[in-house]
């Protein structure tokens, strides 16, 4: 593999990176305009039609859906999207971008702790980033606004179920085409998210309208090109590697809400971020040593 190579596929992943962690702020400024569920449901919607066409250039399907084994599972999978990524934009709504793009990134240690419940192995350095993480959660926790740490609470939850989302897909990815275990995901989303609206909150088109450019962002950019970067990408960057440049995503949150939303960390938050980036690469130490080219990591915003 060429220097060139490397370079590229470095760069694509960076900017992977950049576009996941500027969606946190257009999922914070888009609540301004509308709930978070109408926005999960327009995030979704756009997602799905953004993804149609990119799995007709890659692959020509003969057929969208069949009610088979793997979109039953695909379905299921849906719904534990779907109520992570409702808990993540209801959190929004009370922290800031910053703080959610680090508590999100928590995932890549919930993921072999929870692996843990299906007998996976668990290394050393998990336990050390572990101990790092919750470090850093403490630290991230030294506010004293309620509003601030209902909003973190329920960002970690969301972690939670992107982690076991992570888990569920590693098990699901050689059983069918990304394209379509993706497209069925957003589907199940947008048509439960719908049905949810009317009876949480109201169809406020005007809103909608208002939202219309973080909802292409996320939808877009944020599920639909993203996704196709990581694929390019991890094609010649080995999953480890790779873990390590998709982690700065928090780093780009935190940038990007300062700023584009005028969002400052105190130091005390800036310590707990940077112990919880730090807890998150050194989970990954034992990948990272090995350099092995696994499977592509299944990102919570490639499905983000």
């Amino acid at each position: 593999m060429s220097f060139k190579t490397d370079l590229r596929a470095d760069l694509i992943l960076l900017l992977t990176a950049f576009i996941w962690g500027l969606a946190f702020v257009f999922q914070r400024s888009g609540m301004d305009h509308i709930g978070p569920i109408t926005f999960t449901f327009g995030r979704f919607l756009i997602g799905a039609l953004a993804i149609l066409p990119l799995w007709y250039l890659m692959e020509k399907p003969k057929e969208i859906f069949t009610l088979n084994d793997g979109n039953k599972k695909a379905l299921l999978l849906g719904l534990v999207l779907t109520a992570g990524m409702l808990l993540q934009q209801w959190g929004l709504v009370y922290t800031t971008a910053g703080r959610a793009g680090f508590l999100t990134g928590v995932y890549i240690i919930f993921v072999p702790l929870l692996g843990l419940f299906f007998r996976n192995k668990t290394e050393w350095p998990t336990w050390v980033g572990v101990a790092l993480a919750m470090t850093g959660l403490y630290f991230l926790g030294q506010v004293e606004s309620d509003e601030l740490f209902i909003g973190d609470i329920l960002i970690l939850i969301s972690s939670v179920l992107f982690a076991l989302h992570m888990i569920f897909t590693g098990k699901l990815a050689n059983q069918t085409s990304p394209f379509r275990l993706i497209f069925v995901q957003f589907t199940l989303a947008t048509v439960i998210t719908g049905i949810m609206v009317p009876f949480f909150e109201a169809w406020d088109w005007q809103g909608i309208l208002d939202a219309g450019v973080a909802l292409l962002y996320v939808g877009v950019l944020s599920s639909g090109v993203a996704f196709c970067l990581q694929v390019v990408g991890q094609r010649t960057a080995p999953a480890s590697h790779a873990a390590i440049i998709l982690s700065f995503e928090s780093v780009f949150a935190a940038v990007c809400g300062w700023w584009l939303l005028n969002e400052y960390l105190t130091q005390p938050e800036l310590i707990g971020c940077g112990l919880i980036m730090a807890g998150g690469l050194v989970s990954q130490l034992k990948l990272l040593l090995k350099q092995s080219a696994g499977e592509p990591i299944q990102h919570p915003h490639g499905v983000n």
